[in-house]
Order: C-alpha cells, then structure tokens, then sequence
C-alpha cells in the first residue's frame, strides 16, 4: 500500500546524487522503491527546481568563441535546462543555431525557460515585436526539442489539427496530420495568437491542459481514438492583449487562463536593441547602430504621445536596416512610414520623416544641414 507521508527534499537529493544521470522517471522509481510514497514526475522536476538542481549532473562544455557566435546555452537561473533526445525523424524541426546568431538573450528568456522546465503551460503576452514567438523556439534550440507554430484564428478547431476525413478509393477514411506526431514525442507547441479563437472554440484546450489527452470522435475511422501528450511534450501561447491598437483577439475566460502562467515580454532596452543590430548586421560600427537605436526610440515615443494605431516594433527596423541598400530616404520609406498609409495616417509621415532628419542630417536639404541644437524637443514636439 502506497504511504501518504512526504519525501522530504533531503531524501529526493540523496535519491538524485545516487544515480549517475539521473532523470524524473529514475527518480520517482528509487523514491518509490526506498520509501513506498509514488510522486509525480512533474512534481520531482518542479522541487528539484525550486532547490536549484538540475536533474542531470553533467555540465555543458565551454562553448568556442567565434567572430560572430550564436548565443550559448545558460543556465537558467533555478536549474539548468535539461537536453532532450527525439527521434531522427523529429530531428528537422529542432531550431538551427544560424536562426540566433542575432538574437540577444533576456532575463524573460530564462522566466519562460523556468515555466517549461517546471512543468507548466506559460502564456507569454506582450505588444507585437517584443519576441514572445522566438523566445519560445529560443528555448526549444537551447534544449534540443523539436518546435512546432501554430497560428490560431477566430473558427480554429483543436481536433481538426489531429487529422480529417478524406476519400480514399471510394471510402472515407480519417488521415492524421503532423500534429499528432509533434505531440507524441518530445516537443514544444507554440499556439501564436491564442486570444484570436473563439472562446467557444478553447474547451478542447481545457481537457488537453488538464488530462494531456484528448478524445477525437473521427479517429479510427469514425470509432474514436484518445491521443496522448507524450511526457516532456511542452505546450505554450501567446498573444497580443486586446487594445486600441490590438483588436482582432478576444479575452480569454478564467477557466481557460487558469490552467497557464503567465509571462508579460517588456520591450527592448536601448542597449539590447544597438546590440541586436550590432550581431545581425557586424559590418555596423556601434555610432552607426546608435542613430537607428535612437531614430527607432524616437518614432515609437512620438507614435505612443499621438496615439496613433500601430506598434513600431523591432522588426521594422531590421526591415529599414535591410532595404538600406536602395538609399536611406525609400528604406525609410517602405519600412516605417508607409505604414502610416495602411492606417489612414498619412498626415502623420512627415512629423516622422522630420525625426529621421534629426538623426541623420544628410536627409535635409544642402541648405538646412546642421543638427539641431535640442535633438529631444524634435522627439517630443509629437504630432
């Protein structure tokens, strides 16, 4: 009979340092066989965790030192992350270091990390452009995991990702999609948008939250089929919460947003935005980086003070960066100001191009050329 007492967070650590690479099941097994109490796995990872251990004792080597390195793996900051083994056929959608050799690495990245390695299903919020969808594929990269985007929409219906009826020589037959092979072996799942699906639409992501299963009726050629979750199977959201300038999602229940934790991405810090630039683009000396840092700072600050509706994200300056081969003025142009014409602000672009002026003084007139002697009364004259 299993006893009810608890395992103190001694005995879990002698348990651990006693096997040689240890994981959750190896763990749970030698509790129960030494002391009769059955824990949860997750609830080993969880304390182990809390406790500031890894479930693994092997460290990482030291990374070799390039030209232009992708981030390292770090630790994170209660634990290290654990690596993962996946089968070759998954192995194609573990992320490739060539997608981080810009990426700066946050304090929220280690958060979210955390969130994972505890076990738990985080929902990452935030204004579009302050890398909630690549902090998720950063932590499949750091960990080895296969990752998998999934972008809602209002009449998105979780079970048609499992598969859907199909006619095959004259009979209809039930063909499973990828997805059941993404959840059955380990993985992270990003729902993208998750707050664009009908709330009448989330009640299969209840059961699937819940039990980690979930019964699809057309399966099995209409006899109904459970799919489970495999194990380390990770599943996360994110999302765009609803404003002025964000109107396309709805607000999700508390008996769905209780099932998640939560992380709130705050945006990109000055130093963080001229480092990005700096290891995305490494032939830009860091003067040259600090004027579209302060250029990008500007327009979002004057954006924000005229309360125009659109975010100025990160994304379109990597997007004025690139285009900067057709001249300065049409990256501009077509990365950042034209937006003001997708909204129906078109009287708003000059204001703009003036804080480009202020920046760079070879996009005034010959005549005009001289910077201005109070470059942050440009910034917040607004509109």
């Amino acid at each position: 009979m299993t006893r009810v007492s608890k395992v103190s967070n001694e005995v879990m650590l002698q348990v651990r340092n006693t096997l040689p690479n240890p994981t959750s099941t190896d763990i749970q097994r030698e509790i129960t066989k030494t002391t009769g109490v059955v824990l949860d796995e997750s609830t080993i990872r969880g304390r182990l965790i809390a406790l500031g251990f890894p479930l693994s004792k092997q460290t990482n080597p030291t990374p070799t030192v390039t030209s232009n390195p992708a981030p390292t793996k770090p630790t994170i900051k209660n634990g290290s992350i654990r690596q993962y083994s996946v089968p070759d056929a998954m192995k194609k959608y573990v992320p490739g270091t060539d997608q981080f050799k810009a990426y700066v690495v946050r304090p929220v990245d280690d958060r979210l990390a955390a969130h994972y390695e505890a076990g738990k299903t985080p929902l990452t919020q935030g204004k579009q452009g302050t890398g909630k969808t690549l902090s998720h594929m950063y932590y499949a990269y750091r960990s080895g995991l296969p990752f998998f985007l999934f972008s809602c929409h209002e009449d998105m219906k979780l079970h048609k990702l499992f598969g859907d009826k199909t006619i095959e020589n004259g009979s209809i037959k039930f063909k499973e999609g990828e997805f059941v092979r993404a959840i059955q072996c380990p993985s992270v799942i990003l729902f993208d948008e998750i707050n664009a699906i009908s709330n009448a639409n989330t009640f299969d992501f209840h059961a699937l939250l819940q039990n980690r299963e979930l019964f699809v009726k057309d399966a099995d050629n209409g006899n109904g089929r459970w799919y489970k979750l495999h194990p380390d199977c990770k599943i996360g959201f994110a999302q765009n919460p609803k404003s002025s300038k964000y109107i396309g999602g709805c607000i999700k229940p508390s008996n769905f947003l209780g099932r998640c934790t939560f992380i709130t991405y705050p945006e990109f810090e000055k130093k963080q935005i001229i480092d990005a630039l700096i290891k995305k683009h490494p032939d830009m000396g860091k003067d040259e980086a600090k004027k579209y840092q302060q250029f990008f700072t500007a327009v979002c600050q004057a954006v924000d003070k005229a309360e125009l509706p659109i975010d100025i994200s990160i994304r379109q300056l990597f997007n004025l960066i690139d285009l900067r081969g057709m001249g300065l003025k049409e990256s501009i142009e077509d990365s950042i100001l034209s937006m003001l014409d997708a909204v129906s602000q078109p009287a708003a672009k000059e204001a703009i191009f003036k804080l480009a002026q202020s920046v760079w003084i070879e996009l005034l007139p010959p005549e005009q050329r001289q910077q201005p002697k109070n470059f942050m009364a440009w910034i917040k004259g607004g509109f």
